[in-house]
């Protein structure tokens, strides 16, 4: 068997997998890529080649925006959908995809060491049949541009010469597209202020490289500071080496590239945040993949900016991006532009092994039309519990299913794909409205853990996979008990965006704790990063904070709230233990590791919990007097407004009648302890309004408080 020409001449690649045991497959692999003497060959395997360089699937992210001739990915080590995702998009036109694995039969079955990361405890990922593998061994089956050869099968010659070069290789530009991008990005620069450009594409459209020749641009025009930031240095090379080749003379070092009197020089976003820089322009690459909040803060920061992200990368968060940072542009910088590339440069157009790769790991997945849900009603839609088994059956309901998931939620992977099909004790819920997806969740089966595992978990000396909720409340929280309850832990929440607001989401979170009540078990919880508007959608659904992480996390640039729901007597006593202790700690903890948490999620998160137990004595309520009506300081007050600041919060009446400033100047400088001189005369104006919903018990203090409202 040759291979054909046509595909180098089109600039497409081609995918080959090869299938028999472990080491034919590997050594076949290392024979045919002798054979075809390639220039550019990664091996993504836990072997070590004979030829080619070799990296594990989490090594790969570093070799990001580099380019190969050949990609052998070796299954037999354990098929990671982001590694396939992401290494298929490496490698250039007239290049080769090889994947090694067991007999096509025998996959699903097979022991495959990537189900480890998401086999929970005490499941063994060996006696699992892989769903995820199923579908991806039928799609193989039904795809005729890929080639499967068992170890029985006569090999193909692969030629892996050098494919024509797509568009003029002299010019600065490969395509119109991508010139029009880096104009685009110049204007940014030139025009007015305050005018961002988001710059969307998918893999091997030149996206980063625009970004590298507007750089440039932009400093032989005499441009002086350029700052660029990415979730990692290895993102934005890319960018740099399309710089720095047409700076002639630039010199590279660390993270800048400098060229006459211009800087251009990467900064990792945390970094950027904690210490602003001045620049002349902002460049954000892969910004899908920095968390929303930061990119918000980086936009109100910086008058010149430009965003790119990759739509369906690796990643898969792009579109979930594009239609949830567009209400923050809208608002902050409405008269912001998008532009999208669309032709790609690495190889041509109609190219079978990314047509593959987008099918296999559903990267263009998306939710039901607008049209086939717009007349959902939580009333009248089915609630059903989704057989696994069958949605491999029922590909279009699958696609509805992620492609909502994507959509709702920024970091979403192809492994959620694989998680969503082959982990053990997950169940998918969903409302249905004319046979479409109106609304989803994940709901995932924890704790039940013997009494000595949950003590050793509780000491810090064990951890099992899996199982975020009851670990989290034995060893932060503190209650080794914690962990022998049963819980259900909502994973995911998504509503179609046709249909939100019209309480799908109440609908479904009420009928899945009532099932898992009706199961047995002690409570129901979620874990998400915390905003206003999330914790007072989880209030109204009877969930109450348990624990509130120290920590931003990265996925969602929040500290992340812990929230449960008792469903039975067991779990309602440890809930209020839970909370008593929460209530006694959480002023301190704002006052140190969570000095930098939003004002108005602080608010949300101490009216969550129970009213304190302690009052203001007399002599509190004089301070804060004191404070209020004359001119004392705020350090010899402080102990007595915190305290009424708090009780107020727990106060549902009094706490619905205070302003959202004076509910940012009360928890940053009183709670929080961020001193403003500045606004003193403001904050002692939000002190008397606090006072003047009090409700002292003493009969005296209420009088000292009726004669100073009085000479008002």
């Amino acid at each position: 068997m040759s291979d054909s020409t046509p595909a180098n001449a089109l600039r497409h690649r081609r995918l080959f997998l090869l299938h028999g045991s472990s080491a034919w497959c590997r050594g076949t692999a290392d024979a045919l890529l002798g054979k075809a003497g390639g220039r550019e060959i990664l091996w993504v395997t836990s072997e070590t080649p004979q030829r080619g360089l070799a990296v594990t699937g989490k090594q790969l992210l570093s070799r990001l925006g580099s380019e190969l001739d050949a990609l052998i990915l070796d299954a037999w080590a354990g098929f990671d959908p982001d590694a396939f995702g992401a290494a298929a998009g490496m490698v250039r036109g007239g290049g080769v995809v090889l994947i090694l694995a067991p007999p096509l039969a025998e996959w699903p079955d097979h022991p495959d060491p990537a189900l480890q990361r998401i086999t929970p405890w005490p499941h063994d990922y060996r006696g699992i049949r892989s769903r995820f593998l199923q579908r991806f061994v039928r799609l193989i089956g039904e795809n005729r541009s890929i080639l499967t050869i068992a170890e029985s099968d006569p090999l193909p010659e692969l030629n892996l010469s050098p494919p024509t070069i797509h568009g003029d290789p002299s010019t600065e530009c490969r395509t119109t597209e991508q010139q029009q991008a880096v104009e685009a990005i110049c204007r940014v620069v030139r025009g007015h202020r305050r005018r961002p450009l988001v710059l969307t594409a998918d893999r091997g459209r030149g996206k980063s490289s625009a970004l590298g020749i507007a750089a440039a641009h932009l400093l032989r025009e005499g441009l002086e500071r350029i700052l660029v930031t990415a979730p990692s240095p290895q993102a934005a090379s890319a960018l740099f080496r399309q710089a720095e080749r047409l700076l002639p003379g630039s010199r590279h070092s660390g993270h800048e590239l400098r060229w006459n009197r211009g800087t251009i020089g990467f900064v990792a976003p945390d970094a950027l945040l904690a210490e602003p820089r001045q620049a002349d322009l902002l460049l954000v690459d892969e910004a899908a993949a920095i968390p929303a909040p930061m990119l918000e803060t980086l936009l109100r920061r910086h008058s010149r900016i430009a965003f790119a992200t990759t739509i369906h990368g690796y990643e898969g968060t792009g579109r979930g991006f594009a239609v949830r940072f567009r209400e923050r542009l809208d608002r902050l910088t409405p008269g912001w532009r998008m532009l999208h590339i669309s032709s790609p440069i690495r190889w041509e157009e109609g190219d079978p092994v990314e047509r593959f790769t987008f099918r296999a790991l559903l990267l263009d997945a998306s939710p039901a039309d607008d049209r086939e849900v717009s007349g959902a009603a939580a009333g009248d839609c089915a609630m059903l519990e989704l057989d696994r088994d069958r949605l491999l059956s029922h590909e279009s309901l699958l696609e509805e299913l992620f492609g909502l998931l994507v959509l709702a939620h920024y970091r979403t992977r192809p492994s959620d794909l694989r998680n969503l099909l082959d982990c053990p004790d997950l169940s998918v819920y969903a409302l249905l409205h004319d046979g479409h997806l109106a609304a989803a969740a994940l709901v995932m089966r924890e704790g039940g853990m013997e009494r000595e595992l949950a003590e050793q978990i509780w000491l810090g000396r064990r951890r099992v996979h899996g199982h975020l909720l009851a670990q989290s409340l034995a060893f932060h929280a503190g209650f080794p008990e914690a962990a022998t309850l049963r819980y259900a832990r909502i994973m995911r929440l998504a509503v179609h965006p046709a249909v939100q607001r019209r309480g799908l989401g109440t609908r479904l979170v009420t009928a899945i704790a009532e099932r898992e009540e009706r199961a047995g078990l002690d409570a129901i919880g979620t874990s998400f990063g915390a905003t206003p508007g999330l914790l007072e959608f989880w209030h109204r659904m009877q969930f109450r904070t348990a624990r509130v992480g120290l920590h931003r996390e990265a996925s969602s640039g929040s500290h992340a709230a812990l929230m449960l729901r008792p469903l039975s007597r067991q779990g309602a006593e440890l809930c209020q233990a839970i909370r008593s202790r929460l209530q006694q700690q959480l002023p301190e903890l704002l006052r140190r590791p969570l000095n930098g948490l939003e004002p108005e999620t602080a608010w949300h998160l101490l009216q969550n919990l129970p009213p304190p137990v302690t009052t203001l004595t007399p002599g509190e309520w004089r301070d804060a007097a004191s404070f209020a009506f004359g001119r004392r300081s705020l350090q010899s007050c402080l102990t007595a407004i915190r305290k009424l600041v708090i009780a107020t919060v727990a106060d549902e009446d009094a706490a619905t009648s205070i302003t959202a400033p004076d509910r940012e100047r009360l928890i940053r400088q009183i709670v929080q302890e961020q001193g403003n001189r500045k606004e003193t005369s403001s904050l002692r104006e939000a002190v008397r309004r606090l006072l003047e919903h009090a409700r002292p018990q003493e009969s005296d203090t209420q009088q000292l408080l009726n004669r100073l409202f009085t000479k008002l």
